[in-house]
C-alpha cells in the first residue's frame, strides 16, 4: 500500500473507531460488546459513516430510441450499471476531521460487493425512475491506530442509497426533449469493526433523507442515438445534495441498450455528535438497459383520397395520399398506378378525357427503402364520371295579361348540370317576339285579342348537346268598344216669369217622347242637367237643381209614361240659360275625354214642385254662387 493509501486508510478508521468509542450516547456499554449490545448499539441515533467508492446512485438511463412507440401505455426500462468514481473531500467525527483525495484506482481494491439497478415506469408524459446502489467495502488487515494491544482490525462498511423520484415530461419535440423531476435520495450507512485477537466487535447505523428536484435534457442524435445531459439538487438530512450527469445512450437491439457517461456527486452532511461527510465523488458512467412493456411498433399504414369524387369525363381528378407510422426522418417513395394517372409524390393526377360513365379506382403505395422489412403501405380510393343530364329551365312572364300593342317580359331561368355553356331559344304561338338571350319581349297584335299567347324557351348545352324547354303564357283580353254620352235635347223655363221652375206643357211634349225612347234603351241612364240664367241666380237659389228634379218627377210619376227613378239622375249645370238639357249615357266605358257634366243633386236637400208650389226661396243679401260648369 502507498504512502497515501496509508494515509487514507488510517483517517477512515480513526473516524469510525472514535466513533464507536467516543459517542457520549454509545459511552454508557462495557468495552467488550457481545452479539447483543452490538445490535442494540446499531439503533443508536447519528453513528459516523465514512467514505465509500460508490456512495450515491447513479439516475437511470435516459430515452433513446427503440422499437417501442411513444403511447399511453405502460413502458418500463431497467438499467445495470457501474460508477468508477474517485472521492475527494472532508470527513470527520467527534471533532476529528480529515481530508480525502483517493482516485477510483485505489478503492477498488476495498470493493467487497456492489449491486447498482434502476428502475423506471412511464406512462405517456409522466416518467417515474427508482434508483438503489447498495455496496460494500472492507479491509481485514486494517491497522489500529489508538488500541495498541491488538494486531489488527477486521473493517466492513455498508451502504445503501435509495432514489425514487417522479416527473413529467414538459416539452416532446422530435429534436429535443425535457423532464421535469422531483423526489427524495434517501442515505443509510453502517460499519462493523471487530479487534484482532481479542474479538472485541463494534456496529454503528445511520440514516437521512434530502428532497430532490431536477430536470434532465434528451437530445436525439439518430434513430439509436442520443445524448442526455439531467441535474439533481435539494437538501433535508444533508446541508446540500446535488448532482451532474451527462450520458451518450445507444440502442444496440430493439429492447437492449448502452450508456456511457460521467457523473458528479456532491453531499454535505453534518449529524449530530460532531459527525461531518462533505464529500465529492465523480467519475465515468457505464451501463445496460433493456426495455420492457409498452405497445409493438405498429405498421405503416397508408390512405388515399379523390378530389372531387365525381366529376365529368374530360374533367381533372386529383389523387392524394397521407401515411403514418413512417420515420418521420426517412425518404418514401410513393407510386400510383390505375389508369391515366402521373404524379411521383404524395398527389398524383387523373386524365378522365374519354372516360365513359362509371367509377374508377386510383392505386398508390408508399415505400421506406431505408427499412428492410414493415416499410410498405398500399391504399386505393375511388372516383365516378357522372352521367351528364340535360339543362333545367324555368320560363316566367311579367306581366302575365295585356292589351293589344302592350308588351310583355319573358325570362328564362337555366342551369347546367355539368356547369357548361348554352344556348337559348324562343318561339311564341302568336303576338311579335324579340328574344334576346334568356329573355324575349312579346308584344300583343290586334289578332291576339281574346286568346291566350304561349312562349316557349329552349335552352341548349354545347357540350353534349342536351336541351330542355319551358313554356310560360300571356292573356290578351277582347278589346271593349268605349261608348258615347248622346245629346237628347232640352227643355226651356222662359214662359212663366212667375214659376220659372215649373214644367210646362210644351216641356211635358218633350219629355214624353224622351220617356218612350228611354224605354226603347235597356241600359243606360238619363241624366237631366238643370242651368239657371245668370239673372236668375242673382234672385233664386238652386233654381238649376229644382228645375231637374221637377223634370225628373214628372218623367217618373206625373207622366203618361212612367220611368225607371233609378235610370233617371237630376244634375246641376251652372248657368248657362232657363233650360234643362238631357244626355243619355249608355252602360260601359265611356270613350276617352268624356265626361258627365254637372254635378248630382241631393234629392233629399231639393224637394220637386207641383204646378202650385210657391216659389222658392229668394236669397236676402247675398248672391247665390253658380255652381261650376261641367
Amino acid at each position: 500500500m502507498s504512502a497515501y493509501k496509508g494515509v487514507w486508510l488510517s483517517t477512515f478508521l480513526l473516524v469510525t473507531f472514535s466513533m464507536l468509542l467516543c459517542v457520549p450516547a454509545v459511552a454508557q456499554g462495557p468495552a467488550e460488546l457481545n452479539a447483543d449490545t452490538a445490535a442494540a448499539t446499531a439503533a443508536t441515533p447519528d453513528p459516523a459513516p465514512a467514505p465509500s467508492a460508490d456512495p450515491s446512485p447513479a439516475p437511470p438511463l435516459p430515452d433513446a430510441p427503440s422499437a417501442t412507440t411513444t403511447d399511453d401505455s405502460w413502458r418500463f426500462r431497467i438499467s445495470i450499471y457501474g460508477w468508477f468514481a474517485g472521492v475527494h473531500g472532508t470527513v470527520g467525527v467527534g471533532g476529528h476531521n480529515a481530508g480525502v483525495h483517493i482516485p477510483f484506482s485505489d478503492l477498488f481494491h476495498y470493493l467487497k460487493g456492489i449491486i447498482p439497478i434502476a428502475v423506471e415506469a412511464d406512462k405517456g408524459r409522466f416518467v417515474m425512475p427508482i434508483d438503489y446502489l447498495w455496496v460494500k467495502l472492507g479491509d481485514d488487515h486494517a491497522l489500529p491506530l489508538t488500541d495498541l494491544t491488538d494486531r489488527t482490525v477486521n473493517l466492513h462498511f455498508t451502504e445503501s442509497i435509495l432514489t425514487p423520484k417522479i416527473g413529467y415530461r414538459v416539452l416532446d419535440g422530435e429534436k429535443f426533449k425535457i423532464d421535469a423531476l422531483a423526489g427524495i435520495r434517501y442515505w443509510y450507512v453502517s460499519q462493523n469493526l471487530t479487534l484482532e485477537p481479542d474479538g472485541r466487535n463494534f456496529s454503528r447505523g445511520t440514516g437521512w433523507v434530502d428532497a430532490l428536484g431536477g430536470a434532465r435534457f434528451i437530445v436525439p442524435l439518430s434513430e439509436k442515438a442520443a445524448v442526455m445531459v439531467a441535474g439533481d439538487g435539494g437538501a433535508g438530512g444533508a446541508k446540500f445534495d446535488y448532482q451532474v450527469l451527462g450520458l451518450l445512450t445507444y440502442q444496440l437491439k430493439p429492447k437492449l441498450g448502452l450508456g456511457l457517461g460521467w457523473r458528479y456527486l456532491d453531499v454535505d452532511y453534518a449529524g449530530n455528535n460532531q459527525f461531518l461527510f462533505d464529500v465529492i465523488q465523480s467519475g465515468a458512467l457505464a451501463g445496460l438497459y433493456l426495455d420492457l412493456g409498452g405497445k409493438p411498433k405498429p405498421a405503416p399504414v397508408a390512405s388515399c383520397t379523390t378530389s372531387p369524387a365525381e366529376v365529368w369525363a374530360g374533367d381533372p381528378v386529383t389523387a392524394t395520399m397521407s401515411t403514418q407510422n413512417f420515420n418521420p426522418k426517412h425518404t418514401i417513395d410513393y407510386k400510383w398506378s390505375g389508369g391515366k394517372v402521373s404524379g411521383s409524390g404524395t398527389t398524383a393526377s387523373v386524365d378522365t378525357t374519354g372516360l365513359a360513365p362509371s367509377s374508377y379506382s386510383v392505386n398508390g403505395t408508399a415505400t421506406d427503402p431505408k427499412e428492410k422489412k414493415n416499410n410498405t403501405a398500399s391504399c386505393s380510393a375511388s372516383f365516378t364520371i357522372k352521367q351528364p343530364g340535360a339543362p333545367q329551365v324555368s320560363c316566367s312572364a311579367s306581366p302575365t295579361t295585356i292589351a293589344v300593342g302592350e308588351p310583355s317580359t319573358i325570362t328564362m331561368t337555366a342551369t347546367d348540370p355539368q356547369g357548361w355553356p348554352m344556348t337559348y331559344k324562343w318561339s311564341s304561338t302568336g303576338g311579335q317576339l324579340n328574344p334576346n338571350g334568356t329573355s324575349a319581349t312579346l308584344t300583343a297584335g290586334q289578332s291576339d285579342a281574346g286568346n291566350t299567347i304561349t312562349v316557349t324557351g329552349t335552352a341548349t348545352d354545347e357540350r353534349a348537346n342536351l336541351s330542355s324547354s319551358c313554356t310560360a303564357s300571356v292573356a290578351v283580353p277582347p278589346v271593349i268598344k268605349c261608348v258615347n254620352i248622346e245629346d237628347w235635347g232640352e227643355c226651356t223655363f222662359e214662359k212663366n216669369p212667375k214659376k220659372p221652375w215649373r214644367v210646362d206643357n210644351d216641356c211635358k211634349d218633350t219629355l214624353d217622347k224622351l220617356a218612350l225612347r228611354l224605354q226603347q234603351m235597356p241600359n243606360g241612364k238619363l241624366d237631366i242637367i238643370g242651368y239657371t240664367d245668370e239673372q236668375e241666380s242673382v234672385n233664386v237659389q238652386t233654381l238649376g237643381s229644382q228645375r231637374s228634379v221637377n223634370v225628373k218627377y214628372y218623367l217618373t210619376t206625373d207622366g203618361p209614361t212612367k220611368v225607371d227613378q233609378g235610370r233617371v239622375q237630376p244634375r246641376q249645370g251652372g248657368t248657362k240659360g232657363k233650360a234643362t238639357h238631357f244626355y243619355f249615357v249608355p252602360e260601359g266605358n265611356l270613350c276617352g275625354g268624356q265626361l258627365e257634366e254637372g254635378t248630382v243633386v241631393d234629392e233629399s236637400q231639393v224637394q220637386p214642385q207641383s204646378r202650385n208650389a210657391p216659389t222658392p226661396k229668394k236669397k236676402a243679401h247675398k248672391k247665390a254662387a253658380a255652381p261650376p260648369a261641367q
